[in-house]
């Protein structure tokens, strides 16, 4: 058995950070890992006690455990005030490869980006446990990185290198939304999509127009939603998760625009299209919800735009109850719960 490599990093973050308990000292394990654990439960959908401890934390600083669940790697990076790479917690080859191509000693590669979105798709589930509030400061911190990398990326792999650049500006004006950041959501966006277009990455930048519309139709802007939406759809190259989600907007903002027939139409239009959807494993990090459970409830906001608030409710309900546990409290699905819980 190879001998653990200890996480310096981990270990020195820890020692440089004072303690709240006794200032003008540095911050122990035992304290560390009590708020460590107060994070979680307090981050956890049903408020439920973590067993995290100094002993745990023990094993992550020696290196017994290199990359723990989610959830602590958040709550670390969250207390810390950094991020995972800072951390540790990428692998050591991994994180040496990303800090030099960031500096510019060797071109940017596949691996190079290939480690930034494992981070990237781990963080997005984090999400929506933790809230956006919890989890920005990584994306904006993977954000600043994966510009670096772009800029020092050459030749065929330079539109990975961009196309990914802009999955994270898109998912920090995604992230935006339900904190009501609306200008910074706008900005991103409006970049995402510019940097989409750069990479010719039809999904990427279908996936930035079609949130803009969503920032837009939250703000009771239909006109520019609409013409958003559509020319979200204008590339069919995009998956088959991502152009049902297209249409099931495009559908509401029919509904809300009173236009019954087109919008209908478009209602049916998305619900073939929901039969289509592959099975949950062979969906992209990207797009992992699009799942019928997830649409159920987009299909709910059509009914409600056209009148029908009774079949609309039931329908949110059903959605509410059919989703993962760890969705039905996330941020993004209060619109669902507020649909079922009406009188």
């Amino acid at each position: 058995m190879a001998t653990p490599v200890p996480n310096d990093q981990l270990r020195f973050a820890r020692e440089t950070m004072p303690s709240r308990r006794h200032p003008g000292t540095e911050m122990g394990r035992t304290e560390l890992a009590a708020l460590v654990a107060q994070w979680i439960e307090k981050h956890d959908d049903k408020g439920r006690p973590h067993p995290f401890d100094a002993v745990h934390l023990g094993k992550l600083e020696r290196g017994v455990v290199k990359r723990p669940n989610p959830l602590i790697r958040a709550a670390l990076c969250a207390l810390l005030g950094a991020t995972e790479g800072e951390l540790g917690f990428v692998a050591a080859p991994e994180a040496e490869r990303v800090s030099q191509a960031a500096s510019g000693r060797i071109a940017t590669d596949a691996t190079t980006l290939d480690a930034v979105a494992q981070v990237l798709a781990s963080v997005r589930r984090l999400e929506d446990i933790a809230g956006a509030a919890e989890v920005l400061p990584t994306v904006r911190a993977q954000a600043a990185l994966a510009t670096q990398l772009a800029e020092n990326a050459r030749g065929n792999i330079r539109p990975e290198a961009v196309g990914l650049l802009s999955e994270l500006e898109q998912y920090q004006g995604w992230l935006s939304i339900p904190l009501q950041r609306w200008d910074d959501s706008r900005k991103y966006l409006d970049r995402a999509s510019v940097l989409a277009l750069e990479a010719d990455d039809p999904t990427r930048l279908s996936t930035a127009l079609s949130f803009a519309a969503y920032r837009n139709l939250r703000r009771h802007n239909l006109r520019s939603a609409d013409a958003l939406n559509e020319a979200a759809a204008r590339d069919e190259r995009v998956n088959v998760g991502l152009r049902t989600y297209i249409n099931f907007q495009r559908a509401e903002l029919l509904a809300r625009e009173d236009s019954r027939a087109e919008a209908l139409a478009r209602l049916r239009e998305a619900d073939k299209l929901t039969e289509q959807l592959p099975p949950p494993d062979e969906l992209p990090d990207s797009g992992y919800w699009y799942v019928p459970s997830f649409f159920h409830g987009q299909r709910a906001f059509v009914l409600h735009a056209l009148g029908d608030h009774h079949a609309a409710r039931q329908l949110a309900r059903e959605a509410v109850d059919l989703m993962p546990e760890s969705w039905r409290d996330a941020e993004w699905a209060e619109r669902r719960r507020a649909l079922a819980e009406l009188d």
